[in-house]
Formats: structure tokens, C-alpha cells, sequence
């Protein structure tokens, strides 16, 4: 007796219809960021093979999946998702062409645009830099770099950040490498030096604090509004000082004690001949704080005049900082420096959660893409975290979403499991169960994993 196929051909079908899909938050943030139109602006398009925005959601997912790259191909969920081998990924990492710094900058302004409704003064930028060791000496562009934290030189790359604060979230904007001079190898990779890949090569190569300003004026020519550039006293020259006042903003960084000369009171005088001769005396307790303080206005021979505010604990040891604003307050001083934290912060999570330094390649492109891969994530997570109104760092939020994301990937393969056994199972099923009703039981199922996660997603 020859047994009908009709029901194994139909039930065949329905699975490739693939009802389940991703409706998940980082899913609907994507989608509701428009990233296809960020993603062509920024020439980061494929001629061939799998869309440009489905590897890139699965390179933005992987962290959140608690997977290495090189543990993707194990992953079966997110094979199936993507469907691409994995030189496909790694040709997409190593694209020169890509422009990553303008997806990025792009995504910031979007995200930063959502709760714009923040007066002037409570907006800064934050600059500071962050090493990720290295193990291979192959790496391209990779080089040894002093650490202040194990007090030795380590092999590595040096990362140079630039973030806006609007006095509740850090927003990363700009990233640029910097390699030092005391490097294992020379080798470059040849490419065409009209590309995005060459230039972010030569910059790596420049002064650091060339790069600085740099990244300062692209902001301020993308439309950041903000009323201070804040930093740590590394970048504290009276020369950059000057060059970022003249970009259009202003400047509060802590001072080095150093053999630069301040003129006061027609004389000049070190940071530490002002601090003795003039500012210890006339210490004050400093309105809401546990320091004292006082304000000396002196000049600098490019930036002109600038306040001087110095910090006590009350007993040897002080601190100065500087602001280019000469009419503002201990305490505000004070208030200001303080957010410089919030990229320590980042630094942090960028670290811990969202793979920034984990990548595993020696091109410099690759290195490039993955340090703008981590950017992209924490602008995602914090317009998450501004849509469902939370004020507390990424941290929890980036968790649950790891966790929801694994259940959800775990609930998708065991369904995938049973749709092929039931698949197998049809033509027998087909006499014990109506199509019409096996269909409807399937709907039912995939109906209920559908209103789990989005259960889960409202949860945020």
C-alpha cells in the first residue's frame, strides 16, 4: 500500500516559513535605530553573499550570547540564523572599505537625539585612554606601552576614547589607536591608501595628542554640544588646552606638578610655588564637599587666562585643577571633574561584557571593527536602557538581556529539534491526525514561544 506524502510535503512548507523570528529588545532596537540607512551612509555594504545587516546583528549579538568568535561556529542556533561560513565573517572584519568611525558617530548622534531635552551646561565631552594587552607579536600595529597600573611596559594596543556625558549616560563617540614606536614588527598590510583602513592605519602612527584634537573638532563639526572637554592631566598642555579652546569648547583637567610656569600677579610661578606661596593659607571648606579648596586665576602664555582651583584634604595632600572658564565655582569645578569617572566606567563594562581587546586577529581592520562593534553595543544598551527609563549603569541591563537571550536561543533549538521530528514522524502522524488540526497544534506551540519572549522583553 502506497503511503501519502501530501501531509510530509505540507508540513515541510510550513516549517520553511520560519514563523518564529527574533522579537527580542536588541532585535527591536535595531530595527527601530534604522541602521540599514546608517549602515550604506557609512559604505559598509556587501556585493555578494549574506546581507550586510544580518552579519552585522549577529556580530553585535555574540557578547549577549556569552560566545567568543571563535565559538560561533559551534553555536548551531546562530548557524542556523546566519546561515554563512565563517570566513564570511571574518572577510566582513577585514574590509578596509568599511567606514566604522561614521556608523558610529551616526548611531551616538541618534541615540544622543532621543532625550535631547538637557540645558547646555549639563552637557561635556570625556576623553581618556585605556590599554588592552596583547599576546601575539604578529599582531599588526600592535606595540608596548608603559602601564601605570602594573608600573612596567606590556605588549598591547593603546585605545584612545572620546564619549559625551549629558549628566546621566555616557555616550561613546569616537575611538582612534595609538602605536607606539617600541613595536615587534613593521608589517603593514598593503592595501589601497585611499581607504578608510589606510587612513585609521596613519593615524595610529600620529601623536596621540594630535589624534586628540582631532577627534575634538569632528565632534564639534557633528553637532556635539557641550560645554567641557574633560580629562585626565596626561592631556593637561597648555597647547592642546589652547587647541580645544579654539575648537569652541571649554576645558576642566587636572594639572600635572611639573616645571610649567603660571603667571600671577605679574610673576610666573610653578603649580607647586602657587600652592605654597599662595593658595595653602587661603583654603576653605568648599560648599557640600569634604575638601578644601580655593580658586587662583593665573595665565598661560597660549591659552591666556584660565582658573586654578586647588584641593585639600586639610592635611599634605592636594590636588589642581584647571577650567578655562574663570567665573566658575570650586564646587562646580568640582561637580564637573567628577563625571570623568563615567568613562572609567565604560572602559570597564567594555571590558568585562562587551569583548573590547578579546578579539583574535592580526589584521589592524579587524581591530578597528571590533573596537567599533563594542561602541555600537553600549549605544544600543544605553538607548535601551533611556527607552524603559532605568538610571542605573549597563551593567544589570546588559545581563538580564544576556540571560533572556540564552533562554530564548535554548527554546528556539529544542523547537527546532521537535519541528524535524515531527517532520519525520508525518507521514505516520498523518493517520492518526488531521493536517488542518496538526497545523493549528504547530501554531499553537510557536504562538506561545512567541508570547514568552515577548513576556520577557516587557520584563526590561
Amino acid at each position: 500500500m502506497s503511503i501519502p506524502n501530501t501531509f510530509s510535503l505540507s508540513l515541510q512548507k510550513q516549517f520553511g516559513t520560519e514563523r518564529i523570528i527574533d522579537d527580542h529588545e536588541l532585535n527591536q532596537a535595531f530595527t527601530a535605530l534604522r541602521f540599514n540607512s546608517m549602515v550604506r551612509s557609512s559604505n559598509i555594504i556587501k556585493k555578494r553573499g549574506r546581507e550586510t545587516l544580518t552579519l552585522l546583528f549577529a556580530f553585535i549579538l555574540i557578547p549577549f550570547l556569552k560566545r567568543s568568535l571563535t565559538g560561533f561556529w559551534n553555536c548551531r542556533y546562530l548557524q542556523n540564523y546566519v546561515q554563512a561560513h565563517k570566513d564570511t565573517f571574518y572577510r566582513f572584519l577585514n574590509n578596509e572599505t568599511f567606514n566604522w568611525r561614521k556608523l558610529v558617530y551616526l548611531l551616538a548622534l541618534k541615540v544622543i537625539a532621543t532625550n535631547d531635552d538637557v540645558p547646555l551646561g549639563e552637557k561635556t565631552l570625556i576623553a581618556d585612554d585605556s590599554i588592552c594587552p596583547k599576546t601575539g607579536k604578529e599582531i599588526e600595529l600592535v606595540s608596548y606601552h608603559f602601564d601605570h597600573k602594573v608600573n612596567r611596559s606590556i605588549l598591547g594596543n593603546q585605545y584612545l576614547q572620546l564619549g559625551f556625558h549629558n549628566g546621566l549616560n555616557f555616550f561613546p563617540l569616537d575611538g582612534a589607536f595609538h602605536t607606539s614606536s617600541h613595536r615587534p614588527n613593521t608589517h603593514m598590510r598593503d592595501i589601497d591608501k585611499r581607504t578608510s583602513g589606510w587612513k585609521r592605519r596613519k593615524e595610529a602612527l600620529s601623536k596621540k595628542t594630535d589624534v586628540l584634537v582631532k577627534m575634538i573638532d569632528n565632534a564639534w563639526k557633528s553637532g556635539i554640544d557641550a560645554s567641557f572637554v574633560l580629562f585626565d592631566s596626561w592631556f593637561s598642555h597648555d597647547d592642546i588646552i589652547r587647541r580645544i579652546v579654539d575648537i569652541g569648547y571649554g576645558v576642566i583637567c587636572r594639572l600635572k606638578r611639573g616645571r610649567v610656569k603660571y603667571g600671577y600677579q605679574g610673576k610666573d610661578y610653578t603649580l607647586k610655588q602657587l600652592w605654597q606661596q599662595f593658595a595653602k593659607k587661603n583654603t576653605v571648606w568648599i560648599k557640600d564637599r569634604t575638601v578644601k579648596g580655593v580658586c587662583v586665576d593665573v595665565t598661560l602664555k597660549k591659552t591666556g587666562h584660565v582658573r586654578v582651583l586647588f584641593v585639600s584634604d586639610g592635611r599634605k595632600q592636594w590636588q589642581a585643577l584647571l577650567c578655562t572658564d574663570i567665573e566658575r565655582e570650586p564646587s562646580r569645578i568640582l561637580d564637573y571633574y567628577a563625571r570623568r569617572w563615567a568613562i572609567e566606567v565604560y572602559f570597564k563594562d567594555a571590558k568585562q561584557m562587551l569583548y573590547m581587546g578579546k578579539e583574535q586577529s592580526n589584521t589592524f581592520d579587524a581591530l578597528v571593527a571590533c573596537q567599533s562593534l563594542v561602541m555600537i553595543r553600549y549605544l544600543i544598551l544605553v538607548y535601551i536602557q533611556m527607552k524603559r527609563r532605568f538610571n542605573t549603569s549597563v551593567g544589570p541591563l546588559f545581563r538580564q538581556i544576556s540571560d533572556d537571550q540564552s533562554i530564548w536561543m535554548f527554546s528556539r533549538m529544542i523547537w527546532t529539534h521537535v519541528k524535524e521530528l515531527i517532520a519525520k514522524s508525518s507521514d505516520v502522524l498523518s493517520y492518526r491526525i488531521e493536517p488542518d488540526l496538526m497545523f493549528h497544534f504547530i501554531d499553537i506551540i510557536e504562538d506561545l514561544i512567541i508570547n514568552k519572549a515577548r513576556l520577557v522583553t516587557a520584563k526590561l
